[in-house]
């Protein structure tokens, strides 16, 4: 009996101690992940650049200052400099990692945003210059039929009563006639070519996605997020800063192409006016006004796209990194 009492309490004990072995690590697992985190805050930053710092691309360093993940980033790199090729990530560098890709995720939504009120605001734009077309070519084919009908016809009236078999009243009429056929036809071709400048209209409720870069007042939803203000702002990597923040080299271009006055400020402002109206019936628009919008918001559009490319170099940096 002290023999089958001993054994048990020895099996007893040891379903205990393998009941206590299991509960030691779901117990300290918190305690870890405490640790590690005051750790990871606690770790000496290197600037992004520095000599210390783990080199990365210019693209990837500006686009992480401007989500403000630069230090969850440099702390990744350093990190991975000290693990080994083989050895799995750690705790910290998933942690940073998430808080990475999370400000990714959340930045492209903001830019697609963005990029969908460009569309948006294009959409409305070309419908308003499609209707405006429409009218002037229907205006100027009257216009030039009217003169070739006056032409035609008027001249061939004319023709008709300078036979010799009439008399010189009917030929001074004839004459008259073609005298008049004439005035009518330079008069009606130089009414078609001006209708070619087309009719103006006023741009209905819609965003104006421009005049926060040309200083006008914001109607609607026209929002620029503050990370994607200060792209617009900044001087890409690797280009001589005398050209200009890409904004700069964006007003640079439309003035180059005519579509914007740099130099006189009343012209300017007017010109402005004109491109960021929105709901304003007293701002009157051309079909020339309307392809300069479309045109320049094409270009601000495809600066905003570019935001992406640079996501997409700091996410394939970020999953280097974990490898």
């Amino acid at each position: 009996m002290q023999v089958m009492s001993a054994a048990y309490e020895l099996r007893y004990e040891s379903a205990s101690q393998r009941q206590a072995r299991r509960k030691w690590p779901a117990a300290l697992l918190p305690l870890i992940i405490a640790a590690s985190q005051i750790a990871l805050a606690q770790a000496p930053i290197a600037p992004l650049g520095s000599s210390t710092a783990v080199p990365l691309d210019s693209e990837v360093v500006q686009i992480a200052k401007l989500l403000t993940v630069d230090p969850e980033l440099q702390r990744l790199a350093a990190l991975r400099a000290q693990r080994s090729v083989d050895a799995a990530p750690t705790i910290d560098e998933l942690t940073l990692r998430q808080q990475i890709l999370e400000s990714v995720q959340l930045c492209t939504l903001q830019v697609d945003g963005v990029v969908a009120e460009i569309a948006n605001e294009q959409s409305e734009i070309s419908s308003l210059r499609t209707i405006l077309q429409s009218r002037r070519d229907r205006k100027a084919n009257r216009l030039t039929t009217a003169a070739l009908l006056v032409g035609s016809g008027l001249g061939t009236a004319a023709s008709a009563t300078q036979f010799t078999s009439l008399s010189n009243t009917t030929q001074n009429v004839g004459d008259a006639i073609a005298v008049g056929s004439g005035a009518g036809t330079i008069v009606l071709s130089i009414l078609a070519a001006r209708a070619q400048n087309g009719p103006q209209g006023s741009v209905e409720n819609t965003p104006n996605m421009l005049a926060p870069l040309l200083g006008g007042h914001a109607v609607l939803r026209t929002y620029y997020p503050p990370f994607v203000l200060e792209y617009l702002q900044s001087v890409p990597p690797g280009e001589d800063p005398s050209r200009g923040t890409r904004l700069e080299q964006l007003t640079k271009e439309w003035s180059d192409t005519g579509r914007l006055t740099l130099s006189d400020s009343a012209h300017r402002n007017g010109k402005v006016a004109v491109l960021t109206s929105s709901g304003d019936p007293t701002v009157r628009v051309t079909t020339a006004d309307l392809t300069d919008r479309l045109a320049m918001l094409g270009d601000v559009r495809a600066r905003v796209s570019l935001i992406k490319r640079d996501l997409a170099s700091l996410v394939l940096f970020v999953h280097r990194s974990a490898q």
